[in-house]
């Protein structure tokens, strides 16, 4: 990652430790997202927090989600387990959008049979977490929990 985007990168995550409002997130994410940088996406995600304005995280997902399938969960699966730490409730709706998704459920699944384990672990406690609360998503969270093992 070039240098000045790693600089706008810690712009944002000074703004968004500062509890800054949506449009200060989403002016110190436009040049980020612009740039189209897949190393973006692990950074991104890290920034999301489940005490900050809904609407500023929901900008910093879509940043990170605009990458084909494959390339975003390699980054997504690289910080799951932070994540679920930081901000275990945007932790499951990362999982959740991944799960309604036909293509990225079966890339997720396909990548966590290779995975460490503290993804597959992190990934199976938010699937059994996102059952409990909306047991529609058993169907979409079986074959996961099967993969995560």
């Amino acid at each position: 990652m070039e240098g000045k985007l790693k600089k706008q990168l810690a712009i944002l995550r000074g703004i968004v430790e500062d509890g800054a409002d949506t449009l200060a997130i989403d002016g110190a994410l436009a040049p980020i997202a612009e740039v189209q940088d897949p190393s973006t996406i692990a950074p991104l995600l890290l920034l999301l927090r489940d005490v900050q304005d809904d609407h500023g995280m929901w900008s910093i997902l879509h940043a990170a989600e605009q990458f084909d399938d494959k390339t975003y969960l390699s980054s997504f699966l690289s910080v799951l387990p932070d994540v679920e730490a930081i901000a275990p409730r945007w932790a499951s709706i990362l999982v959740m959008r991944v799960l309604n998704s036909d293509p990225y459920r079966l890339e997720l699944v396909r990548r966590l049979r290779d995975a460490d384990a503290g993804v597959r672990r992190s990934t199976k406690q938010i699937c059994e977490r996102i059952n409990s609360v909306d047991p529609q998503f058993l169907a979409k969270t079986t074959v996961v929990l099967v993969a995560a093992g």
